[in-house]
């Protein structure tokens, strides 16, 4: 019997597959950017779920830094803007805005579960600084 030498199987030469490694490397650092970017949350703690509603109108000026925003927590609690109002010192801090050159506009994000009376009182108190111009800020469905 003849003694025939095998034929070494060689390795292929060519990668057959995708190397994920740099694309997820480059995901883990846009995650860590991202991430540290985060402003805190203006309600310390508090969660806000706004009314759904199925035909919301985009208001793009309400995400503008300098818009008059008010909102009402489901506990009673006003902000205006990032700072927590006292009583009656919303239509104040709002006609200073309006002096300082804001628009004549205030936008109020009220909680699905807030109660309807603290909802009016700020209304009646946007109303008292002289805006008559108020977009309630919805979820869309």
């Amino acid at each position: 019997m003849k003694h025939t030498p095998r034929k070494r199987h060689r390795p292929s030469q060519f990668l057959n597959g995708i190397d994920f490694w740099p694309f997820l490397s480059i995901q883990i650092v846009l995650l860590i950017i991202f991430m540290g970017n985060v402003p805190p949350h203006p309600f310390h703690g508090t969660s806000l779920d706004l009314a759904v509603v199925d035909h919301a109108k985009p208001m793009l000026s309400a995400i503008r830094e300098d818009a008059m925003l008010v909102t009402v927590t489901r506990d009673g609690r006003v902000f205006y803007g990032t700072h927590q109002m006292q009583g009656d010192d919303l239509p104040p801090a709002i006609r200073d805005a309006v002096r300082s050159g804001s628009e004549r506009e205030v936008y109020l994000k009220v909680d699905a579960r807030a109660k309807y009376g603290d909802a009016v009182v700020v209304i009646d108190q946007v109303r008292q600084a002289g805006i008559e111009n108020i977009g309630i800020i919805t979820d869309r469905r």
